[in-house]
């Protein structure tokens, strides 16, 4: 399958001027800024939870975690779903340790076959290859985390069996074990990992009694391990970040695996010093919690990471300012009427042309509209929108394929139309953006420039499906333009497929 993509991150930037576009199979993310210099008495323990949904930490009284929300960052996430990966603990964990999405580390399901987790180590490798003086630990009880995901190359690292010997009991030993080391060793990168509340979830189901106790009794443990850590002597001249997390949610019947809200429903936690007490409307990720651990150390990500520190300053984007202005469904039947996630207000400067388009259809969908992940998956789970990993926030959608789920006539045909842009002087125009594309029918989706109001010229088109990846390329500006718009369209589209859009940076 090819991509008609121009040279993404980490290519040479490519020139292209009127029509041309140039053919890439290859991509990876914007790279992130090195790590700036850390005193070394910071530490950073990374708490996994296995299968633990985010209503429940919520609505259940958690000392040891309610604690941590209180004083810090904490904020319900999303995980993806088939054909990218099952909502399972091989994928889950993968992607927390190693801050990468299952199509870079290919951990789609727990049989882990062909993986590529050596081409992606956990923020645990990464800090000691970093530094060997740098103490790190593991200490987990789903022994595929410790046989597949940390390979050796951990200071110390204790791999139980909760499968084989029951997840409380070895949950309790971890507890004893991760106590007794962080108080005593004080390493500087560390994962704890419990199992029970996965377990009590597949036995009763994630809205049983018993899943409500195992997250109590895990709460307990983290409680004891974070005691613990404040005993040491040195404890008042250390900066200590702890952040939570889990893998995946539970049905309330039990299990997971699929693409429901509650099987993709994460959530991160983080407390410490400099962590501001927040709960922002741009929700971090799990891949951001490998990226906030290595920056808490000091630690320069690599340019394969698809976090980003909830420590650093979000990247610009404008399609996020506009979160507060997200209404309610209007013609969608399937999306909850509490869930609001969708406007046609973009941003100052934005605009979108609709002259081609099509009448009637579902209101949400007519033209290109702005939406946010809870909203938009649920209007048509199954067909791939739950992969859309790397927008953030807020996201430009254009969807014939919900906006011909009502009586309509003519093809959806829509532009979305950036601010000028001052090229005055320049010779080139960096443009990048995130963009997620499935390919259906007739329908075509183009990049294109005009300069000072000039005609069109395409820069950029996709053909084929072209799953959730940052874009970056560079243009050519012809002499003496003054400004220059870049526009998105989708054309020629019935009930077909979809695009969408995110974090435009123009120069």
């Amino acid at each position: 399958m090819k991509y008609p993509l121009l040279a993404v991150a980490g290519a040479a930037a490519v020139a292209v001027s009127g029509a041309a576009a140039l053919t890439a199979t290859a991509f990876a993310p914007l790279s992130a800024p090195a790590g700036a210099a850390v005193p070394k008495n910071r530490h950073v323990v990374v708490f996994g939870i296995d299968g633990v949904r985010w209503d429940k930490v919520e609505s259940l009284d958690l000392p040891a975690l309610d604690g941590l929300v209180a004083s810090g960052y904490a904020s319900p996430t999303w995980l993806y779903a088939r054909p990218l990966a099952k909502t399972s603990s091989g994928p889950g964990w993968a992607t927390v340790l190693t801050g990468t999405w299952p199509d870079k580390h290919r951990v789609a399901d727990n049989r882990f076959q062909d993986h590529a987790l050596a081409a992606n180590p956990t923020f645990l490798h990464l800090t000691e290859a970093y530094d060997s003086t740098f103490g790190t630990y593991a200490a987990v009880d789903w022994k595929p985390i410790g046989q597949t995901i940390i390979r050796p190359g951990v200071d110390r690292e204790l791999v139980l069996d909760g499968a084989a010997h029951g997840y409380a009991s070895q949950d309790d030993e971890i507890r004893d074990d991760a106590a007794a080391h962080l108080r005593d060793k004080g390493p500087h990168a560390s994962f704890v990992f419990f199992g029970e509340v996965d377990a009590a979830g597949h036995a009763s189901g994630g809205a049983s009694d018993a899943y409500a106790a195992a997250l109590r009794a895990t709460d307990a443990r983290i409680g004891a391990v974070i005691d613990a850590v404040k005993s040491r002597p040195t404890y008042d001249r250390e900066e200590w970040l702890f952040v939570v997390t889990s893998d995946h949610g539970h049905t309330d019947a039990g299990g997971h695996g699929g693409g429901s809200k509650l099987e993709r429903g994460s959530f991160v936690i983080a407390a410490g010093p400099g962590i501001p007490v927040s709960s922002p409307a741009v929700k971090a990720k799990n891949v951001d919690v490998a990226a906030t651990a290595l920056d808490w150390l000091g630690v320069p990500p690599p340019a394969h990471l698809d976090g980003r520190p909830l420590t650093g300053a979000a990247p610009a984007d404008p399609f996020d300012a506009q979160a507060p202005l997200l209404a309610a469904r209007q013609d969608e039947s399937g999306i909850p009427p509490e869930t609001p996630g969708w406007t046609k207000t973009f941003p100052t400067g934005w605009r979108v042309d609709d002259g081609a388009m099509g009448v009637g259809g579902v209101a949400e969908w007519r033209g290109w509209a702005l939406a946010n992940d809870e909203f938009w998956t649920a209007a048509e789970p199954g067909q791939d929108r739950e992969n859309n990993v790397r927008a953030r926030g807020v996201f430009a959608v254009a969807d014939p394929d919900e906006w011909a789920d009502k009586p309509h006539s003519g093809v959806f045909t829509s532009t979305l139309v950036s601010p000028r842009i001052d090229v005055a002087g320049r010779r080139t125009l960096p443009i990048s953006f995130v963009s997620h594309y499935r390919q259906r029918g007739t329908q075509r989706a183009t990049v294109l420039v005009s300069f000072d109001g000039g005609p069109d010229r395409r820069i950029l088109g996709f053909d084929a499906d072209a799953p959730s990846r940052p874009v970056r390329f560079t243009i050519s500006v012809p002499e003496g333009a003054r400004n220059a718009e870049i526009k998105f369209r989708l054309s020629d589209a019935g009930n077909d497929g979809y695009w969408t859009v995110d974090a435009p940076v123009f120069g």
